[in-house]
């Protein structure tokens, strides 16, 4: 069975100026994962190592160097979905876990009971996630410890701007980090997972559940799904801002479509066009945020991406960008 793993970045306004420093983190993240597939690893296990390295590197919105609150903090979401099995597991709003992913897999791997029979959690949010994470001996860090310089410059300037009510458009090499990390895979029994993490939208109120409703929250942040006798096997991973993923349900809507067609990107772009751009639930928003086939669509201006097969010599990295006078970019090839 071939292996594959893909992983993004987050979409939204990626600088140019930073696009190598993207790139070299999916090209990482791509390889670790190959190199637990190669080794027989599952699907989950080499998707969780991916975004750990996503996680880690500061460049990204997710972990260390993520967005802060109001308050100057870390929260983070994030969520992870085992095809073979359907277990799903999620955090979210928690801070001092050093790779909340991992939390989230510990959940989808609680696969009985706990004691006197109560039922293990899916979703944990807060401190509750937090001592879930310290009872299964995951890294824990002083809160503060996941603040990036560049986080706290962003800060800062994002605050005096509300403080003095300032509107000012994003130049050419400013992120807008309210996006999302994330991975798929598929191992060498066939098995596929997919994941998220994130930290949020910056200066977001201290507990909120809106992007962790996409990173953390089930049929949101992700889906994955094995191949059966009827259907083919899907995995899926977004990114945008939380609230406008979970009032259009875009990533269930768009698992349950694609598997019923073949034209992957038409089936996309229609997607995209109907169930998220002309939703009428996103009104108030002004901007929308056994072969294997890979595929990937964006309505924002940029989106990171690396992928990689088994038969891939290294990782194929690239950001992908949208002209201006295209509403979707939709693009995808089958995998050797």
């Amino acid at each position: 069975m071939t292996v594959f793993v893909a992983v993004h970045v987050g979409a939204g306004h990626l600088s140019r100026s930073k696009e190598s420093k993207y790139r070299l983190a999916c090209a990482r993240a791509c390889e670790e994962a190959m190199r637990e597939l190669k080794q027989g690893e599952s699907a989950l296990e080499a998707i969780s190592k991916a975004i750990v390295i996503l996680e880690n590197d500061p460049i990204t919105n997710a972990g260390y160097g993520s967005n802060l609150t109001l308050k100057c903090t870390v929260e983070c979401d994030a969520s992870i979905m085992d095809g073979h099995t359907n277990n799903f597991g999620a955090v979210g709003a928690v801070s001092g876990i050093k790779n909340p992913i991992l939390a989230a897999k510990k959940m989808v791997q609680q696969t009985s009971l706990l004691p006197l029979g109560r039922i293990p959690p899916t979703l944990l949010v807060g401190s509750g996630a937090k001592t879930w994470a310290k009872e299964h001996d995951l890294a824990l860090v002083e809160d503060a410890a996941l603040i990036s310089q560049n986080a706290l410059h962003t800060f800062g300037k994002h605050m005096e701007l509300l403080l003095f009510h300032k509107n000012e458009n994003s130049q050419e090499d400013d992120d807008k980090l309210d996006d999302t990390v994330g991975a798929i895979a598929i191992d060498m029994d066939g098995n596929i997972a997919a994941g998220v993490s994130s930290g949020g939208i910056s200066l977001k109120y201290p507990g909120r559940v809106g992007e962790a409703m996409k990173a953390a929250m089930y049929g949101c942040g992700c889906w994955a799904k094995n191949a059966t006798k009827n259907e083919p096997g899907i995995a899926c991973s977004t990114s945008g801002t939380g609230e406008q993923i979970i009032r259009t349900r875009i990533t269930t809507e768009c698992v349950e479509q694609l598997i019923k067609e073949d034209d992957i990107p038409s089936c996309m772009n229609r997607i995209l066009r109907k169930t998220f751009l002309q939703s009428p639930y996103l009104q108030m928003y002004e901007e929308k945020s056994v072969d294997i086939e890979f595929s990937y669509a964006h309505t924002t201006n940029s989106m990171g991406i690396g992928c990689m097969s088994g038969e891939s010599k290294k990782p194929k990295t690239f950001i992908s960008r949208k002209a201006d006078h295209e509403t979707i970019l939709c693009s995808g090839w089958l995998v050797e």
